[in-house]
């Protein structure tokens, strides 16, 4: 029996190759590594976007917000030392001191 007359005597059994899990997991993990490097460096060209969209706009971003940061402290304090109290009153179990 020649290699055609093989061949065609397997083309025509009409079933396909045997699936190998092991090559169909390592194709599934180049698949899934490339689509993460693609994701990574559209996330690394995004994240540079913004990083110089703030740089450029550093200038009046700081004269709004100084000035607000200025006058909002004591109240952001109040409301940290509020927050506190809130969960520390609610769980006394972090009071308790381990030794």
């Amino acid at each position: 029996m020649t290699a055609e007359q093989r061949l065609e005597a397997f083309l025509q059994e009409g079933r396909g190759p045997e699936q190998d899990p092991v090559f169909a997991a390592e194709v599934m993990r180049q698949v899934a590594r490339r689509e993460l490097k693609a994701q990574l460096a559209a996330s690394a060209v995004l994240a540079t976007a913004a990083a110089v969209g703030l740089w450029a706009c550093a200038p009046i971003l700081n004269a709004v917000i100084e000035p607000m940061a200025l006058m909002l402290s004591p109240v952001v304090g109040m409301l940290t030392l509020t927050a506190a109290v809130v969960l520390i009153s609610q769980n006394p179990a972090w009071l308790r001191l381990r030794l």
